[in-house]
């Protein structure tokens, strides 16, 4: 399987610019991190403390680095991110034991339809505005200055000077903004986060893959592997794409993961560096230093993100409840189907 970038892990993260270039869909979402802090919370709630969930949340995002138009990535990743309706639901639906079930709990809970990103690029719940968090504090980036004692030249001033029209400056400051939330939600609220996501990574939610093959394989296979193959070898060519997109995504994790666990200047460098090389790969020559200003901005700009990511957690949580999408409890409870 062809992933752009693939011998070049520590810039893996950083991919996900390049996805609003290739994806249908602009998703304005939450980073991994935090999806898996939110649904990690829920889980609490229902006494359960496992990884399971936490990897189920960050598994929507796998086809954010699979640029393969072979592989179909914009399809398969609206079906997984639940841009179209209940498109998310099918692994839910697929879910037939208790080893599953957390799985496909944490997966359901990142959807754009009424879970984590509906917060993120939809519906804001503590700002005020009609707007995604994420999309409301990365104008306000763009808007910053880079320098308090030049309050003319803004972020968004500077990104065009390094030829960066709206939408890709846009973008840039997404990511971003994404990225300043993850770093001081693993520094001031969850220590323990950046290892748990490395944790999950790492553990027996390898579980998942077989799951997300049932899940989606055989829609995948129709829509993007059908013409001139047999149903069965479609299937087959499917269920392969599936399992590495899952596996690549594992490794991705690990790093994020770790990056978060660092004091804050060494996370920040490590994400500002594979901006860079993300930038460069697009054709933007963009100093590492205007990226680390930008992330230390979003910091400060995300003064109040802790509010709305409890709010986001109350939030999934009824709307999960509100569809029928409740964790069995972990000793002696039901039987999901």
């Amino acid at each position: 399987m062809k992933r752009k970038g693939a011998n070049k892990p520590l810039m893996a993260l950083g991919l996900l610019c390049c996805l609003f270039l290739v994806m249908p869909t602009v998703a304005f979402s939450w980073n991994q991190a935090t999806h898996a802090y939110i649904v990690d919370r829920l889980g609490s709630h229902a006494g359960h403390d496992d990884l399971k969930e936490m990897w189920g949340s960050v598994a929507p995002d796998m086809y954010n680095f699979v640029f393969d138009p072979d592989l179909c990535p914009g399809w398969i990743g609206d079906q997984t991110q639940g841009t179209y309706a209940d498109t998310f639901l099918k692994v839910w639906d697929a879910a037939e034991t208790k080893n599953e079930e957390p799985l496909a709990f944490g997966f359901v809970s990142h959807n754009q339809q009424w879970g984590g990103d509906h917060v993120a690029h939809t519906s804001c719940q503590t700002c005020g505005e009609n707007d995604g968090y994420i999309i409301v504090k990365a104008r306000l980036l763009l808007n910053a200055p880079v320098n308090p004692a030049d309050p003319e030249q803004t972020f968004g001033k500077a990104f065009a000077g390094l030829g960066m029209d709206p939408d890709m400056a846009l973008l840039t400051a997404h990511a971003i903004v994404e990225e300043a939330i993850d770093i001081r939600l693993g520094n001031e609220v969850a220590p323990l986060l950046g290892r748990r996501l490395a944790a999950a990574a790492r553990s027996d939610t390898k579980g998942f893959q077989p799951l997300f093959v049932k899940a989606f394989a055989e829609d995948y296979a129709a829509y993007c592997f059908g013409s001139g193959s047999s149903t069965a070898a479609a299937e087959l060519t499917a269920a392969a794409a599936l399992t590495a997109a899952e596996k690549g995504h594992r490794k991705d994790m690990i790093f994020l993961g770790q990056a978060i666990s660092q004091p804050e200047p060494v996370a920040v460098q490590l994400l500002a560096v594979q901006l860079t090389g993300v930038l460069s790969e697009l054709g933007f020559s963009v100093p590492v230093d205007i990226l680390k200003t930008a992330m230390f901005s979003a910091m400060g700009i995300c003064d109040d993100y802790k509010a709305e990511i409890e709010a986001a957690v109350l939030y999934v949580g009824k709307s999960l409840k509100d569809h029928g999408i409740t964790l069995s409890l972990p000793q002696g409870g039901r039987q999901k189907k």
